[in-house]
């Protein structure tokens, strides 16, 4: 197979200037001057000009529009035009003044008059995925003529390339890879002159012809948000008032750490998450704007979602360049930090020590309102720590664990760094010894709760336990949740759970470096070093976030409480399910929200939303939730991104057009271009057929619909409760139509 032109020119402008002869002969023409192979191609704007066409009464000819208005940036007017394919030499006057008479009002139209290529295949391929805005290859195939996949609504062959390799391909036809292994590596090529692009190929059993090229409509950076993290760091249900103020607090020190590699940047706190049924996901855009910042593919960002296929490659341009000196920098302060990070660890101590004490109730509504802030302040400089001292940990374990590796040593196998005075786990096993030797009655009387019936020795254990660590909690990045100084009941049954004999490592230190070479014990034990300290460190850090962050629980029930007394709010923790601002004005005497009807609305909503199954991964905004009684799952193919639900509406003919109501969700089996006026009366629309090229993928990508195609069995779901995934290609029916 060849890409190369068989001819220096093979498209012709006969009686038009190229800006009046319409995008399609333009971007043919682009083509042919990139060197790819194009059918030898007149470009005419009346009939009159065939004379001027070297017509062979041996060869059949495709007559094609080519409209000011077609194949532009924002619209295709996909099958608005005509198209003749097959036309003898003598019939191609005939045609052309057919295309001519379909120009819709146009005083100029270019016609192109093309030699046909008769193809074994033919396809589509998108340069970058159309549905979710990724940098894979899409291609789409059929045997025979490819208007099959515009008007006829053939099911496709289907392939996704990323990165050079296949995540996605038809297991039946392996001998056609080749081919579009060559396709793939064309369309690469050409997108990066042209921008994302559409284009269509024909293969005629030993060349590949391209015959058109067009921009990707409505296509744009697709919102990737990622749970996978988060879930870790905020998980759970988060109330309106802990994301007000941990979103701004954390996502502020996560901003001033990204400055520190990259310089000046316009990132916002609330750029970097959302919320979804009120859990926390991280807004993946904006970390690929990172990554490009620094020269790295924005597809990295796949890669972090874990997504399939090999990684891109590093593309440093002068503007990445220019930030080297900064990372360095700041990968230098962060290796050589650990004595700095201790100091300004112990600096926040001391400088939140006066806010621990019992005096809240004693302030004045201006005094909270201004410690509360204060408090905001400093939980900025706890979460840096506690994002930058971890991630220097990380990178120590990381490499502690790659040299071990190198040794045929498991990690895995060892014992546990010391986590020093931080670590509350000798402290609650402790405990969990003294209640294990408890009278049976009397430790069940303790963990119903009652704790005045513990023993002395218990009790001071606990005491103890509660001075060194009761500012922690289950979750420390969510302060409506109690901490152990509110309930040591907590502590108790933590303790139960401990109360346990553990199998000790079968390895020790001393025994995985007994094999190792002089040096490489050396080396061992200088990373087991920076590792055990960076461990530390994170715990003690991790402590220290949890103080300051917990500060902020006790100020926030005294607002609660003082709003409850003024008959704002109906009890204190009623402050969790309102945000802070809301919260803080309401103090002032300000605000125009009935709190109480909000704090009731946002719980019920909560409640709702408890038992989701959420995804680890939302693509897009438009994300709707899954009742929890899905009753079918049906799988076609993601063709125009979004996420509907609504009820299913099967229109078989134009004639019961009518039935469609305003919202609903267009059923058909495959449409054309006469079916165009339905799509804007719709919410999504699913297919029985068709790919990424067919008319109803187009229209519904321009529309800005989701659209699901190749849909087994579509017609079945009349008057079904259905989600439309645009972005998985999945038919969710949580209630069909007879039941």
């Amino acid at each position: 197979m060849t890409f190369l032109r068989r001819s220096p020119r093979q498209v012709a402008f006969l009686d038009l200037r190229r800006e009046e002869a319409g995008g399609k002969a333009r971007n043919l023409e682009w083509l042919d001057r990139r060197g790819a192979t194009v059918p030898l191609t007149w470009v005419i704007g009346k009939p009159e000009s065939l004379d001027r066409v070297p017509l062979d009464s041996t060869k059949l000819y495709a007559v094609r529009s080519s409209a000011p208005d077609e194949d532009g940036d924002g619209v295709s007017r996909a099958g608005a035009y005509l198209t003749e394919l097959d036309v003898p030499a003598d019939g191609v006057p005939l045609a052309t003044r057919q295309v001519l008479a379909n120009a819709e009002g146009h005083d100029r139209m270019g016609v192109l008059v093309q030699e046909m290529v008769h193809p074994v295949v033919s396809g589509v391929a998108f340069s970058r995925n159309p549905v979710t805005g990724l940098s894979d290859v899409v291609v789409e195939a059929t045997e025979g003529r490819g208007d099959a996949l515009l008007q006829e609504g053939a099911e496709p062959l289907r392939w996704v390339s990323r990165h050079g390799s296949f995540i996605e391909q038809p297991a039946e036809r392996d001998s056609l890879s080749g081919l579009v292994q060559e396709v793939v590596e064309k369309t690469t090529e050409l997108s990066e002159s042209f921008g994302p692009a559409d284009l269509e190929w024909v293969w005629d059993g030993e060349d590949i012809w391209w015959v058109q090229i067009r921009p990707i409509t409505a296509i744009s950076d697709v919102p990737l948000f990622s749970r996978r993290i988060a879930k870790d760091v905020l998980p759970g249900l988060i109330k309106p008032l802990v994301w007000s103020v941990n979103i701004p607090m954390v996502n502020a020190a996560w901003i001033r750490l990204f400055t520190q590699a990259i310089g000046k940047n316009s990132l916002e706190p609330e750029d970097l998450a959302s919320s979804f049924a009120y859990r926390a996901y991280f807004d993946m855009r904006a970390i690929g704007d990172i990554f490009e910042m620094v020269g790295m593919p924005r597809d990295s960002l796949e890669n972090l979602l874990g997504l399939p296929g090999e990684k891109g490659r590093m593309r440093p341009g002068v503007g990445s360049l220019r930030k080297v000196p900064r990372m360095v920098a700041l990968a230098w302060r962060t290796h050589r930090g650990g004595n700095r990070f201790d100091a300004e660890r112990a600096e926040l101590e001391k400088t939140l020590s006066p806010y621990r004490g019992t005096h809240i109730t004693q302030l004045s509504d201006e005094d909270l309102l201004h410690e509360i802030e204060i408090l905001r302040a400093l939980g900025v400089e706890a979460a840096y720590l506690n994002i930058v001292v971890p991630l220097t940990a990380n990178l120590y374990t990381a490499g502690l664990r790659r040299k071990l590796g190198n040794a045929g040593v498991d990690f895995e196998e060892l014992p546990p760094f010391d986590r020093g005075e931080t670590d509350p786990g000798p402290a609650v096993k402790a405990l969990a010894t003294s209640l294990s030797r408890m009278d049976p009655a009397l430790r069940r009387v303790v963990e119903s709760g009652d704790l005045s019936a513990l023993d002395k020795e218990t009790a001071e254990q606990l005491d103890r336990l509660l001075h060194s660590h009761g500012h922690l909690s289950e979750n420390n990045n969510d302060f409506s949740v109690p901490r152990w100084r509110d309930d040591p009941s907590v502590v108790i049954r933590l303790a139960r759970l401990d109360d346990h004999e553990s199998d000790a490592p079968q390895k020790t230190w001393e025994s995985a470096e007994e094999p190792l070479g002089f040096f490489a014990r050396r080396s061992v034990r200088r990373w087991k070093h920076r590792a055990a300290s960076a461990e530390l460190r994170r715990n003690e850090v991790g402590s220290t976030f949890a103080l300051a962050y917990g500060l902020l629980r006790p100020r926030f029930l005294e607002l609660g409480r003082r709003l409850t007394a003024r008959a704002v709010l109906r009890a204190p923790d009623d402050v969790f399910y309102i945000n802070a601002d809301e919260a803080l004005l309401a103090l002032q005497g300000e605000g125009l929200v009935p709190l109480q009807d909000e704090a009731d609305r946002v719980r019920l909503e909560i409640e709702d939303v408890a038992d989701l199954v959420m995804p680890d991964v939302i693509v897009g905004d438009s994300w709707v939730p899954e009742s929890p009684s899905v009753e079918d799952r049906l799988l076609g193919v993601g063709t125009s991104r979004g996420r509907y639900r609504g009820t299913a509406r099967f229109i078989e003919t134009l004639d019961d057009a009518e039935s469609l109501g305003e919202g609903e969700v267009l059923v058909v089996e495959y449409s054309d271009v006469a079916w165009t006026p339905l799509f804007p009366r719709a919410g999504a629309v699913i297919t029985s057929a068709g790919g990424m090229l067919a008319h109803s993928s187009i229209t519904a990508r321009e529309l800005g619909l989701p659209c699901v195609s190749s849909v087994a069995k579509a017609r079945f779901l009349d008057g079904a409760t259905v989600i439309v995934d645009g972005y998985s290609g999945e038919v969710i029916v949580e209630q069909h139509p007879d039941r």
